[in-house]
């Protein structure tokens, strides 16, 4: 006689097992529906706020490139300028090293933010880039979309545990606003706090907010930094060409971001005072700028990668006073960014070394764009993501190798003193085991 396994047994009730599995699937999918549409909202709201008030930083630095390339006498007011940036950021009571480390770790819920830093931010920016200041927008569009961001979070009373979900959103309406680069914004807030781990649950609120951010500062006026390439053969030849130049690109960075700690402890060093600091740094900006006769390294460096690549034009020594002028000015004190500055190193190292490999220098100022930006933010999916969406797909397999490439010679060295890594950057017979950067001597 054949043995009836008891009811409730598996294999017994197929379609009871189906439908409770599929009741299980719909319940946590009307969850996560509610929780998200919670994200929604506040993605809008912050992707709002952010926009626009990154959208009129945006505008305003603008206006601060055109007053200081036209006014000849207003570089000669940037010391006086950096005086006044380290007066509000005391009297604000911020810290004037942790710029976008602040915001890094907050977003691991690491940091509290101040409510001052948005508005200390902006001013700050804003005098640095109007009298001659050698640095970027992205850093200030992260610093004040994560700040407006909190702000929000405590607006609309959301508890404590939601501040870290709040700074990626605010960081994502940032740079989406300043840059235009909306899915690489997204990307980039989820990936910058901790290399190696993404916190997808906040994927979407984040993807909210950049677009959001991304559209109010387009209807500002505002324009999406893109470029038109003409592709090259992918062959063999050509990936092992973009190889090299990525990994020269890779160990770049790691001077990049030696160089900007450096002239910082070196400074902070000689002049303990940071009033007499900020001085002699922005004097040393201005003296360099007329010994060169050319005020094209100041500001973000943005005619610099408009040069490369839309002219494939690029001096030899394009890339290393860029990166001087900048670390003086951020080293003093001054603020903004490093992001496009080091675009801006980049490209221009990339266009005069491409064509000694053979590389067309348009690609290869594209090439180093990406390819440097990955290594000093150890963030190789934004990277790519940036490379696809400012260059329309132009052979990406030559991205792709450059991102790889960069991300693996870089090592631990990074912009962000702060940032943590999960794994190692390379696979060991030990395993992909997590590696500390202070161990192995990055720059503080």
């Amino acid at each position: 006689m054949t043995e009836r396994n008891p009811k409730g047994r598996a294999g017994r009730h197929p379609l009871q097992a189906f439908f409770r599995g599929l009741y299980a699937e719909m319940a946590f999918s009307g969850e996560s529906l509610r929780l998200n549409g919670q994200g929604l909202c506040f993605g809008l709201l912050v992707g709002l706020v952010v926009g626009a008030l990154g959208g009129l930083m945006a505008r305003l630095l603008d206006v601060a490139a055109a007053f200081r390339d036209s006014v000849s006498w207003s570089i000669f007011l940037l010391p006086l300028a950096g005086l006044l940036v380290v007066w509000i950021y005391r009297r604000g009571g911020i810290k004037t090293a942790g710029g976008t480390d602040l915001i890094v770790q907050a977003a691991r819920g690491e940091q509290p933010v101040s409510r001052l830093l948005a508005p200390v931010i902006f001013a700050a920016t804003l005098l640095t880039h109007f009298f001659g200041g050698s640095a970027g927008r992205e850093g200030a569009a992260l610093q004040l979309g994560g700040s407006l961001a909190e702000l929000v979070r405590k607006g609309v009373r959301m508890g404590e545990e939601f501040q870290d979900l709040a700074i990626m959103c605010g960081m994502s309406a940032g740079f989406s606003a300043v840059f235009g680069s909306q899915i690489a914004a997204a990307i980039f807030a989820l990936e910058i706090s901790c290399v190696g781990i993404l916190p997808l649950g906040g994927l979407f609120p984040c993807v909210v907010a950049s677009i959001t951010a991304g559209t109010v500062a387009r209807a500002m006026g505002l324009r999406a930094v893109t470029f038109y390439l003409t592709a090259s053969t992918p062959n063999a030849l050509f990936y092992g060409r973009v190889l090299v130049l990525s990994i020269a690109c890779g160990l770049l960075s790691i001077l990049v971001c030696y160089t900007f700690s450096g002239v910082r402890a070196g400074l902070e060093r000689l002049f303990p005072n940071p009033y007499l600091r900020v001085v002699v740094g922005s004097a040393g900006v201005v003296l360099l700028t007329l010994a060169l006769g050319t005020r094209i390294y100041l500001g973000t460096g943005t005619a610099l990668i408009q040069r490369a690549i839309d002219q494939g034009t690029a001096g030899p020594g394009d890339f290393a006073l860029k990166l001087l002028l900048t670390a003086l000015t951020l080293g003093a004190g001054l603020k903004g960014g490093e992001i496009v500055p080091s675009f801006a190193i980049g490209a221009t190292f990339g266009c005069a070394v491409g064509p000694v490999l053979g590389l067309s220098p348009s690609y290869s100022a594209a090439i180093g764009m990406v390819a440097l930006f990955c290594g000093v933010t150890n963030c190789p999916l934004t990277a790519l993501v940036l490379g696809f969406e400012v260059f329309f797909f132009c052979n990406p397999g030559g991205f792709l190798m450059a991102v790889a490439a960069s991300f693996l010679v870089s090592g631990y060295s990074g912009l962000y003193a702060k940032q943590k890594f999960a794994f190692s950057k390379t696979a060991s017979p030990q395993g992909l085991a997590h590696e500390d950067r202070q161990r192995r001597g990055g720059p503080q």
